[in-house]
């Protein structure tokens, strides 16, 4: 196991949700990129206290955590009757290296062959034989449920919707499973059989490079069934197409490239699993005068030489509103002058916004000008 989560967390492992849940704010908010710009280290540290959470705060995905962390690394030297090892209705490792493992064979320890399943497909592992896939011993298996593919779409808000959060609303043109057939892909009251392709298992498996990789079968799309006559709304293939509308919440001060997840949105699952996600990308429109850099606000204005020299007051548009700022005598091209706390505001704190000088130097100019000028060029 690579990762140690309960550690990253800096929690038990008995730890309740409650304690898991404290443990990742209080760590999000140190490790939190807008707090430590530029500094790689807090953003891994930030990914990983991420992943932790997402794991440890499931139930399911947690238990499958605890017992690969429990069991994963002292298969081979654990035996005996009804052990690990190669005692009676135990399980063998050196089987891996040629081809005879199935996740079938860990048969009695329950949830644990699931785990096995989703990792190496229910019939191969690694070093497993390619080609159709191997009829179980005695008796066909059942299809494994497979979760549905993911959705991804992008979504664009303006500047200032990204700054205040929004609520959108998106028409999605999605598969779901066919009402008509519940989505076995054949047409109610026809007869149906095990797939001949895959031996009802709705997987197949190919070698690549020393291990057994598992996909769903093309014939029968994973099912692991065939039918007999094919469904007529969906033609076979299980799902069909749904026109809807879903709301999407854009939350305060998102980021151009930010992803929001929203869960079952995605394909359906093959076999009874659960839909897929929908992915959806947040991309900001640029705006005419601010640009966003973390919870800084920049912006820029243009003076003339006398009013860069002799110093001014100019209108300047902030987030909220708009301030007269004070332009002091003999202020530089692309100086910046700090507006303290008109940034954005983030996490309890609020940034600056910067104010960039840009002198402008006219391209004609007229007699009087030029002599105006030729003077003061005498006098400085």
């Amino acid at each position: 196991m690579s990762k140690d989560y309960y550690n990253i967390l800096g929690v038990a492992e008995n730890a309740s949700k409650a304690d898991i849940k404290k443990s990742f704010r209080t760590l999000a908010k140190k490790y939190h990129p807008d707090r430590n710009q530029g500094d790689k280290t807090a953003e891994e540290k930030f990914k990983d206290i991420s992943e932790a959470y997402d794991v440890l705060n499931d139930e399911k995905k947690r238990q499958q955590y605890d017992m690969m962390r429990k069991y994963g690394g002292s298969y081979a030297g654990a035996s005996g009757p009804g052990g690990f090892g190669g005692g009676a209705g135990g399980f063998d490792f050196s089987n891996m290296g040629n081809g005879s493992f199935r996740a079938e064979d860990l048969g009695g320890f329950g949830s644990f062959a699931d785990i096995f399943s989703s990792i190496f497909g229910s019939h191969g592992g690694p070093g497993g034989m390619g080609g159709q896939a191997r009829p179980g011993r005695g008796q066909r298996q059942q299809p494994t449920a497979a979760r549905g593919n993911d959705l991804a779409l992008k979504l664009e808000v303006s500047f200032e919707e990204s700054i205040s959060g929004v609520k959108k609303t998106i028409a999605l043109n999605k598969p779901e499973s066919c009402k008509a057939c519940s989505g076995t892909g054949a047409e109610p009251g026809s007869s149906q059989q095990s797939c001949p392709q895959c031996g009802g298992r709705g997987t197949i498996s190919t070698a690549q490079g020393g291990f057994s990789v598992s996909r769903p079968c093309p014939r029968c799309l994973g099912r692991g069934i065939t039918p007999g006559q094919t469904c007529r709304v969906c033609n076979g293939t299980g799902s069909t197409k749904v026109k809807k509308k879903v709301a999407v919440n854009i939350p305060t001060a998102v980021e151009d490239g930010a992803k929001i997840r929203l869960r079952g949105l995605g394909n359906p699952g093959r076999n009874g699993g659960q839909n897929g996600d929908l992915l959806v990308t947040v991309t900001v429109k640029k705006h005419q005068q601010f640009e966003r850099k973390g919870q800084n606000i920049y912006t820029s204005v243009e003076l003339s030489y006398p009013q860069a020299v002799l110093g001014c007051k100019v209108p300047v548009k902030t987030l909220t509103k708009t301030i007269s700022l004070s332009i002091p005598a003999g202020t530089e091209h692309g100086t910046k002058l700090r507006l303290k706390g008109m940034g954005l505001a983030l996490n309890g704190t609020k940034g600056d916004q910067y104010v960039e000088i840009n002198i402008v130097v006219p391209k004609k100019v007229r007699a009087k000008q030029k002599k105006i000028l030729e003077e003061l060029q005498e006098e400085l």
